[in-house]
């Protein structure tokens, strides 16, 4: 008798226990970060705004979310409380055309790295146009292990500043342009911030190592960091020069009579300028009609007839082309 109570009473637990569901564990899908958009061999415009959306997938929470751009940082998000799960919207503007590299970089609260794939886009000029980006699904560019949407997590952007890099030894003036004076100068391969620029955005106005501003073509240098928001600046009035004269150099010597001979040296005094002296222009008047040449000394040899009257002059003309007056005539005769 006890026995078969003893054997009903298992039945019964059995018979429990098959009508019984556990609850099904639950585990997080693998960490993962992915680049859905754009996808790759995408064709855009210069200036056009390229939307970068990535999937995340991290089991300590993303801390920091990088864009690269041809290896280098063009801005970094840094989401407040760090997300697990959800995708990443950043945007980014190619301000030149060319082939641009796209990566995506994460570092975890914990500290580790994490890279997605790379993706490729091609830049055209605006006056170009450019062919239809291949279409892609993006449900067949979801992480496998993600079986339903997630929601949407759009970070603040933090756009880097926009900066000024020299590719080659490049002036930087008081104004734009070039009758402005030089003030300052970036080297090949140093960078600067912008501050400013002008309408046309051909000149760029940026902040030297002495804490003060001076205006450099856009034709030498390179830009980086977001410059949409670089406000536009008024030029300073254009300066005017007045031409420092140019001051006539003192005759030595012919003069007065000469006993009979077949040349003589036209010679006279150097003169000073601040913009230098590139040559002097000297005429004689003779039997001949006038004879005129120069020389970038202070005499020259002058062949000369006997019997014969002369008078000559000389002038200086500065290191930009700026001529002085002539000397006063200086008479001589060959007896």
């Amino acid at each position: 008798m006890r026995r078969n109570i003893l054997l009903m009473a298992i039945q019964l637990l059995i018979l429990l226990l098959a009508n019984c569901t556990l609850p099904a564990t639950s585990s997080m899908p693998q960490p993962g970060l992915t680049i859905f958009e754009p996808v790759d061999g995408a064709v855009y415009q210069v200036n056009d705004m390229v939307q970068v959306r990535s999937q995340i997938t991290s089991e300590d929470g993303a801390g920091q979310i990088d864009l690269i751009v041809n290896g280098e940082l063009v801005r970094s998000d840094k989401p407040s409380p760090a997300i697990n799960e959800g995708s990443l919207l950043q945007p980014w503007q190619p301000l030149q055309a060319g082939t641009y590299t796209l990566q995506i970089q994460l570092m975890s609260v914990s500290g580790a790295k994490m890279n997605s794939q790379s993706v490729t886009v091609q830049v055209k000029d605006s006056n170009e146009t450019p062919a239809p980006s291949p279409i892609t699904p993006v449900a067949s560019l979801m992480p496998p292990s993600i079986s339903m949407p997630v929601s949407t997590i759009t970070f603040t952007p933090t756009s880097s500043a926009p900066m000024a890099t020299a590719f080659q030894d490049a002036n930087c003036r008081f104004g734009p342009g070039q009758a402005y004076n030089i003030i300052d100068a970036l080297l090949n391969g140093e960078s600067a911030p912008i501050v400013g620029r002008n309408a046309e955005t051909t000149w760029w106005v940026i902040q030297t190592k002495s804490g003060g501003t001076c205006w450099i073509w856009d034709g030498t240098v390179t830009l980086s960091g977001d410059t949409a928001g670089v406000p536009i600046m008024t030029a300073p009035p254009t300066p005017t020069f007045t031409p420092m004269p140019v001051p006539g150099p003192s005759q030595v010597g012919p003069s007065g009579q000469l006993t009979c001979r077949s040349t003589v040296f036209l010679e006279w005094s150097p003169v000073n300028h601040p913009n230098g002296i590139s040559r002097y222009e000297w005429r004689v008047t003779g039997p001949g009609g006038i004879q005129s040449g120069s020389e970038t000394n202070t005499q020259v040899e002058f062949f000369v007839s006997c019997g014969a009257s002369y008078n000559w002059q000389v002038r200086a003309i500065d290191g930009n082309g700026n001529a002085g007056p002539y000397s006063t005539e200086m008479n001589f005769q060959i007896q």
